[in-house]
C-alpha cells in the first residue's frame, strides 16, 4: 500500500482499489470520512483478504464512515463490499440534456442571478430543509442534523468557490430555489446541487426553475447539462424526463458506518 496517510491504493492479483478522504464531509462529521473511488475485483477469494489492507488504514485513521459508488453492473465488487460490512444506500442517476438538440424550453418567468452574501441566509434555510432523499438523510445510522449541515455547508462554500457558482431564482422578490453549478472544460454545465424551497414545492416552481437554468446554460454557450439524482426522488426524476433529459446507466452507492 502506498500514498499519504489519508489516501491510498491497493493493486494485487486479487483487487485494485483506490481511496481518499472526503475533507468536506470530515469537516461535518468530525472523524475522517473516506471514499473508495475505484474498485475492481480480479479474484474473489484473494480480494477479501487483500481488502483488509484498506480496513487497517481506515481503522488507524479512526474513520467512522466510508462511501463507495459503483457502476450498476459491478456486482462482484458490490458483494465484496457487502461481505465487508457495507450497506446499499441508493441507486443514482446522472441525467443529461444535449442543449443543441433540446426542444424549445418555455420562458420560465422567474428571475435568476448570481447569489450574493445577502442571499446566503435564505439559501441556507432551503439547503437545511429541502433535502430528504439523499444518502446522508436516508442512512438511518447517520444523524439527520449533520446531513442538513452538510448541504448548508456546500451551499455556503459555493459562494466563494473558484469554479462553482451559486444562483438564486426569484418570483418577484421571493427566493424560491437555488442552484450550484459548474462549467466544465468539455462544455458541460454541471448542476451540483439544487432545490426548491419546501414552502414552494408542489406548485410548479420546479419546472420553472429547471427551465430557467436550462435557458441560462444555453445562453452561456454550454453544450449539455448534467446532474445527479437518486432513484427514490421520483418527483424530480419525472421532471428531468419531461424536460427531455436522457438517463445513462445508474450507479450504486454503499456506506460503511462503524458500529456504535
Amino acid at each position: 500500500m502506498h500514498g499519504h496517510p489519508r489516501s491510498g491504493s491497493i493493486d494485487t492479483a486479487g483487487i485494485r482499489l483506490e481511496w481518499s478522504e472526503a475533507p468536506w464531509d470530515t469537516a461535518i462529521f468530525g472523524d475522517p470520512v473516506l471514499q473508495i473511488t475505484s474498485l475492481e475485483v480480479r479474484d474473489e477469494t484473494a480480494a477479501r483478504e487483500d481488502f483488509t489492507g484498506f480496513e487497517r488504514s481506515r481503522d488507524v485513521l479512526g474513520s467512522r464512515l466510508v462511501s463507495c459508488r459503483l457502476p450498476h453492473e459491478k456486482l462482484r465488487e458490490s458483494m465484496l463490499l457487502e461481505d465487508s460490512g457495507f450497506r446499499f444506500i441508493e441507486m443514482l442517476y446522472q441525467p443529461e440534456l444535449d442543449l443543441a438538440a433540446a426542444v424549445a424550453i418555455e420562458s420560465a418567468s422567474l428571475s435568476l442571478r448570481i447569489a450574493t452574501a445577502a442571499d446566503l441566509a435564505g439559501v441556507q434555510q432551503i439547503a437545511g430543509s429541502a433535502f430528504g432523499n439523499e444518502r446522508f438523510h436516508m442512512d438511518p445510522r447517520l444523524p439527520v442534523e449533520l446531513a442538513n449541515r452538510r448541504y448548508q455547508g456546500w451551499a455556503k462554500s459555493s459562494l466563494s468557490h473558484p469554479s462553482q457558482r451559486l444562483f438564486v431564482l426569484l418570483d418577484d422578490d421571493e427566493l424560491v430555489a437555488f442552484f450550484v453549478t459548474e462549467d466544465l472544460a468539455d462544455g458541460t454545465c454541471y448542476w451540483h446541487l439544487n432545490a426548491v424551497a419546501p414552502g414552494h414545492q408542489g406548485k410548479g416552481y420546479g419546472r420553472r426553475a429547471w427551465s430557467a437554468m436550462i435557458r441560462h446554460a444555453q445562453a452561456g454557450g454550454s453544450q449539455r447539462v448534467r446532474s445527479s439524482i437518486v432513484a427514490r426522488n421520483h418527483r424530480v426524476l419525472n421532471l428531468y424526463a419531461r424536460l427531455g433529459f436522457s438517463f445513462p446507466p445508474p450507479l450504486m452507492t454503499f456506506h460503511w458506518v462503524r458500529p456504535s
